[in-house]
């Protein structure tokens, strides 16, 4: 077992950067779990309520009814009819976007066609924002009008509708669950750790003159190539382990609450395998150091990137998400998806959940096949 002895000898000249990784993931991991917990985090939806400078040029019952409108969704201050001063406020943020009701503000705007002036920055989001609070303000003004005779009454009832609110309670948030924040980068941490080590590792058993003394030795290729793939495994094996063992300190508590939480363990072996073979595959082909970690770059970050690690499965164009089938972190990121917002598996879920682990696994035997290929090539060569 001279090359599997060789390998382990070789991790033990590199633990630094397995501890390195380790303990970056681990501080980020409880940051994530800190800041989306219930007590810091209470909630998703929160209304924000903007600082508004208005200027009433009509003075009646209607624009004063706006102001009150709005007064339920932001912060509505009174300002001076002039636009170098209204301008200077919005300029140095005193507010955020300054509205303009013009004089007979019932029959030119809400009964009418002319619009309300506003000013606010260039290209603010926020002009959508509250454009969207005053066309509904004059959308309900006008339904209250035609429904009743008393100017008064259809005022009331627009008010009314500023203090309507819906109820939103969240059964399930990708942000409050800590599980799925904590494992869904868990390939990141297997594909940075795995192709940097191992690949530089695999790397170094390529050397012309290492290759040449173990030709030399009475192992066969056959063995080699066993004992090689025995050491990776077992290194593998352990950086799972370790792995996983974060990711289960870090939010223990929903974790060991889980009913899924074999599978999402499950789920890791698989990506570990993926990322241990792209390891292989990177060490093989290198021939430099230089080229391990330009490889290893493009394997831990692209994989993450178009993957859906890194950006949620369902913000991904359909362009984007086809390419990225063609990735284990897509199937792995389907996977802890899955696992962490179901509570109960169904015929079709748990059919989805082992092809992306079948997937996972074949792509690391293609990933294995072809690495072995190159090396044979590579023999023939010499």
């Amino acid at each position: 077992m001279k090359v599997y002895k060789g390998y382990l000898i070789a991790l033990k000249r590199n633990l630094s950067t397995f501890v390195l990784y380790c303990s970056i993931f681990l501080a980020v991991a409880v940051g994530m779990v800190r800041l989306t917990s219930g007590e810091s985090n209470p909630g998703s939806y929160q209304q924000t309520r903007l600082s508004i400078g208005v200027v009433d040029r009509d003075n009646s019952l209607w624009s004063k009814t706006l102001v009150e409108y709005l007064e339920a969704y932001h912060k509505v201050s009174s300002m001076e009819d002039h636009m170098d001063t209204l301008a200077e406020a919005v300029y140095s943020t005193e507010i955020l976007y300054a509205v303009i009701i013009p004089e007979d503000f019932l029959g030119t705007y809400i009964l009418g066609e002319q619009p309300v002036q506003t000013l606010t920055e260039s290209g603010s989001q926020w002009e959508y924002y509250v454009n969207g609070r005053i066309d509904s303000f004059v959308n309900t003004a006008r339904v209250c009008l035609a429904g009743t005779e008393s100017p008064e009454e259809a005022a009331r009832q627009v008010l009314e509708t500023a203090q309507i609110q819906g109820n939103v309670v969240l059964e399930s948030s990708r942000e409050d669950l800590a599980v799925y924040n904590v494992f869904r980068f868990m390939p990141y941490l297997y594909f940075s750790i795995l192709c940097f080590v191992m690949g530089m590792i695999q790397k170094e058993y390529q050397n012309i003159d290492i290759r040449r003394r173990l030709l030399a030795s009475s192992l066969t290729l056959k063995s080699q190539s066993i004992q090689s793939l025995l050491a990776f495994f077992t290194i593998g094996v352990f950086c799972w382990v370790l792995c996983e063992c974060i990711g289960i300190v870090t939010c223990a508590g929903q974790f060991w609450a889980s009913p899924n939480k074999w599978l999402i363990v499950l789920n890791g072996f698989t990506i570990m395998c993926g990322a241990l073979a792209a390891s292989y595959f990177v060490g093989s082909l290198a021939k430099t150091a230089a080229a391990v970690n330009g490889m290893a770059n493009v394997f831990s970050l692209g994989f993450c990137f178009l993957g859906g690690v890194f950006v949620p499965l369902e913000l991904l164009t359909g362009a984007v998400r086809k390419i990225g089938q063609f990735f284990p972190t897509y199937w792995y990121a389907q996977n802890i998806s899955i696992l962490s917002f179901n509570s109960t598996l169904t015929d079709s879920l748990q059919r989805k959940l082992i092809q992306g682990m079948v997937i996972q696994i074949l792509f690391a035997f293609a990933c294995i096949a072809v690495a072995l290929a190159v090396g044979k090539a590579r023999r023939q060569e010499e």
